[in-house]
């Protein structure tokens, strides 16, 4: 068994401790959570991912706040204010950002790194819930808060176009060697 980073729990580690914690089985905790024995499994190995409204359903039973059940990242402590059921479905705020930023389902995939059937599965399926991997990931790559996907907040458009953002994003992980490469190419002078 591989040692866990203190600073890092995931998920399904946090909900194996809450259920050892209750000295459970997962047949029982399952149940308790209104789930199967297999998804909480799944969900204790890493094998699978919550959506969104999920951990604010299991956060309520457990009498947790949902941001302690997903203290995996500082971008997940954002997550205290999830989805509340009562708005748009993921599918329709996924299509109406995207659209606004001009992309079509290629500039989804480029953009995102999301697979064409990702982008298409949210798209035909009509997902009513985004999956927590996939949020973050729009998150950060289209720059869109969280909130946006969990329909606690409206969208607005930023001044910067999705191009110029991705050029940010390259220039950000970009070495210092390829920083003054492009500096050059451009005509600009250092900023410190």
């Amino acid at each position: 068994m591989q040692e866990s980073n203190p600073a890092f729990v995931s998920f399904g580690e946090r909900l194996r401790e809450i259920r050892k914690e209750k000295g459970m089985s997962q047949q029982a905790f399952a149940q308790m959570l209104g789930t199967s024995k297999q998804v909480l499994s799944r969900y204790e190995t890493g094998q699978r991912s919550p959506k969104i409204s999920k951990v604010q359903q299991y956060a309520q039973k457990l009498g947790v706040s949902a941001e302690y059940l997903m203290e995996e990242t500082a971008e997940e402590g954002a997550l205290n204010a999830l989805y509340e059921g009562g708005g748009q479905p993921f599918y329709k705020i996924f299509i109406d950002v995207t659209e606004k930023m001009g992309l079509n389902i290629p500039g989804i995939v480029r953009v995102t790194g999301l697979t064409d059937k990702q982008v298409r599965t949210i798209i035909m399926h009509r997902m009513k819930d985004a999956p927590l991997s996939v949020a973050l990931r729009l998150s950060d790559t289209l720059n869109v808060p969280l909130e946006v996907w969990t329909g606690e907040q409206h969208y607005k458009p930023r001044e910067i176009s999705i191009e110029a953002y991705e050029v940010a994003r390259a220039y950000d992980r970009a070495s210092d060697k390829e920083r003054s490469v492009a500096r050059l190419a451009l005509d600009l002078k250092l900023v410190k």
